[in-house]
């Protein structure tokens, strides 16, 4: 077991990285995240200058961007691998029927897909606290590294349950099943509370939003990494503490990891009775 894990974590980079030299991938892993959050960055600047838009806004916005992109990386991560090993690679099924455990391998998928977030999520909010005052404000007044751990492990399992289950459901799908971890990954930006606070969704999106973990896991890592949300940016989770978060959170995500591992045997069972894996690997 730890020896597919170790060696499916090893492969998982080195796809990732596409064999390139570690200075060259380096660079890429800070240009794509920091790229992508100084998008919203102007489009802040833009609104400022044509409506009255509270300065807390942009760190809000900024640190939510930096931590869904481990929620990108990880949870809809580990479905594109059964698409690329299926479709480009055509070696899922060589893979499904060896000694190596299928979880394990998806998990050391996984955990490289986590490294790769991690590290670009750090580097935007360390960009952040360089390029912009209110970033800078923001979080070096409100880091709280032990909630920051206590969020990051238990988002670690709730993106990894999440991740099994969104996986499990492509073993079933057609080519191009990527269409369906793009499509829930918008849905999941939208309304997890990313780029604005939740009472800014109609009721019934509340209700839905406050029904996934990941809306308490951004919650959560807000606050570790800038203390309280501030007045203006204050929504349905504003009166929970962080212990109930957490609580929260790890109640959804044992939940979660049920649901995905009966997922994962009803669709394992189902992709191998129809030979879709056969026919997905073009043989």
């Amino acid at each position: 077991m730890f020896r597919t894990l170790r060696w499916s974590t090893w492969l998982g980079w080195q796809i990732e990285s596409n064999w390139a030299d570690p200075w060259l991938f380096t660079l890429y892993l800070i240009v794509k995240p920091v790229t992508g959050s100084l998008v919203l960055v102007f489009m802040f600047f833009a609104a400022r200058a044509v409506a009255q838009t509270p300065p807390e806004y942009l760190p809000y916005v900024y640190v939510s961007n930096a931590c869904f992109g481990l929620i990108g990386t990880v949870m809809f991560g580990m479905s594109y691998v059964v698409i690329s090993d299926r479709e480009s690679y055509g070696m899922l099924k060589y893979i499904f029927i060896s000694p190596a455990r299928l979880q394990t391998y998806l998990l050391g998928r996984g955990l490289a897909r986590a490294l790769e977030g991690v590290v670009g999520g750090g580097l935007t909010v360390v960009a952040g606290l360089f390029l912009f005052s209110e970033v800078r404000a923001s979080v070096t007044a409100g880091i709280d590294w032990l909630w920051l751990a206590a969020f990051l492990l238990i988002g670690g399992a709730m993106l990894y349950a999440a991740g099994m289950m969104l996986a499990s459901v492509v073993f079933n799908t057609h080519r191009n099943g990527m269409f369906l971890s793009e499509g829930i990954a918008g849905v999941v930006y939208l309304v997890s509370g990313v780029i604005f606070p939740l009472t800014e969704l109609p009721r019934w999106l509340q209700w839905v939003a406050m029904s996934l973990p990941t809306t308490y896991w951004l919650e959560g890592m807000r606050r570790a990494l800038m203390g309280e949300v501030p007045e203006k940016l204050r929504g349905p989770l504003s009166g929970y503490t962080n212990a109930e978060l957490a609580l929260i959170l790890a109640g959804t995500t044992a939940v979660l990891v049920v649901a995905a591992q009966l997922t994962w045997r009803y669709c394992e069972r189902r992709a191998w009775r129809l030979g879709k894996l056969e026919e997905n690997a073009g043989v």
